[in-house]
């Protein structure tokens, strides 16, 4: 018996600390990636987008968090690890508008899955490291641990708390984050608390309609990936010549103008909205289409700050024609539209509460959750499946 609960201790603290210290990596590389590119560096996207076409066919490049949901016990490579952390640094050095969540929850969830192969931990036990892995890795990315414990719990079903796992989760995420924040030094966003107006009838009304707002805006995006993945993969043209064209048809929009912004991250624009002066309006569907495109084509990277970003200045741009404070309205686009198409809403809540205060708690929850709902089925994880008690909506 002791020595279960020593093996248990030591793949906890493993994976805490290679979780964190891999996140702060990870931050440290796009920071640096951010300040130093070029325009020239464009052009390395044919290359780039061949290389991934010739890799896509190794077990350890088809690694991605849907196949984490969908078999908590997946079997997984140590090479992995590095090439997910690699393959989005490079993407990002190339420009493509890919985020970085995904990254840190893949990293997570492939090191707590090798560290349970190699601890020989059951299969049950295994799911609750996995969890406890993609928590990590995503308190650690964005410096919030509780949402990051209540990702891991709600991702696997939409609908369902895997309560089980709680514990680790969420002793993993607070142990990354302090790893990330006090072991490494690692810096995030400070964003500004937001505050309510006067609550009344009306006000729920605007909530309700900024909800509405958000999930067409989430159906859009998830509806563009999905079409232009399915659309390019029955291209009849040879894969490494498909790779090369994937980087050419970026660099080509790149080229104009109205898109340099959403060149890379973007995370220099991530304060933009929270303005009481915001005039960005244009930049949530340059965004959007410019994110569906280069994750449709087959770039690695995340999702989460793309949608934080065009979330927040689709949200902030409601201000000019409803009249609603903007920085409330950016706090509610940058949570609810990554949480809603991710389907967890109790991590939408803790999210906003973590960044943003906790005065506004409520609005995070209800925003998010129709969300979820008009979104459609699917978000931004295919295999999601849906708890039996739910309401189904009324397309996938």
């Amino acid at each position: 018996m002791q020595s279960i609960w020593v093996k248990r201790l030591l793949i906890g603290i493993l994976l805490s600390f290679a979780t964190g210290s891999l996140a702060s990596l990870f931050l440290w590389g796009l920071e640096v990636i951010t300040s130093l590119r070029q325009p020239m560096w464009l052009f390395g996207l044919p290359l780039l987008g061949l290389l991934f076409y010739v890799v896509r066919t190794s077990s350890w490049a088809q690694i991605n968090t849907n196949q984490f949901i969908a078999s908590p016990v997946v079997t997984t490579s140590p090479v992995a690890t590095p090439f997910i952390l690699v393959a989005t640094w490079v993407s990002h050095i190339v420009g493509a508008s890919v985020g970085r969540e995904g990254t840190a929850i893949m990293m997570g969830g492939n090191l707590s899955a090798y560290l349970s192969e190699k601890f020989q931990v059951s299969p049950e036990e295994k799911s609750i490291w996995l969890r406890a892995g993609m928590s990590a890795g995503f308190a650690a990315v964005f410096g919030t641990p509780l949402a990051g414990c209540f990702f891991g719990l709600e991702v696997g079903k939409v609908g369902k708390i895997q309560w089980p796992s709680f514990f680790a989760c969420i002793a993993l995420a607070f142990a990354a984050n302090f790893v990330s924040l006090h072991v490494w030094g690692t810096k995030h966003v400070l964003y500004p608390l937001v505050f309510l107006p006067p609550i009344s009838a009306l006000f729920w009304a605007k909530l309700a309609f900024i909800g509405l707002f958000l999930g067409l805006i989430g159906l859009i995006y998830t509806r563009l990936e999905s079409i232009i993945f399915s659309v390019y993969g029955k291209l009849p043209i040879q894969p490494a010549l498909k790779g090369i064209l994937a980087g050419l048809i970026l660099l080509g929009l790149f080229q104009i103008s109205v898109f340099s912004e959403s060149i890379g991250l973007s995370s220099e624009f991530l304060l933009r909205p929270f303005s009481d002066t915001f005039d960005g309006w244009e930049f949530a569907p340059t965004k959007l289409f410019t994110t569906a495109l280069s994750l449709g084509l087959g770039f690695k990277g995340g999702e989460a700050t793309p949608l934080f970003l065009i979330g927040s200045h689709a949200a902030a741009g409601l201000s000019a024609y409803i009249n609603f404070p903007t920085p409330l309205l950016a706090a509610i686009g940058f949570t609810s539209l990554y949480c809603g198409l991710a389907k967890t809403p109790i991590t939408g809540l803790l999210l906003g509460s973590e960044l943003f205060g906790p005065q506004a708690w409520f609005c995070y929850l209800f925003v998010t959750l129709l969300v979820i709902y008009f979104s459609g089925k699917e978000g931004i994880f295919k295999v999601q499946p849906w708890a039996d008690y739910l309401p189904k909506p009324p397309y996938r």
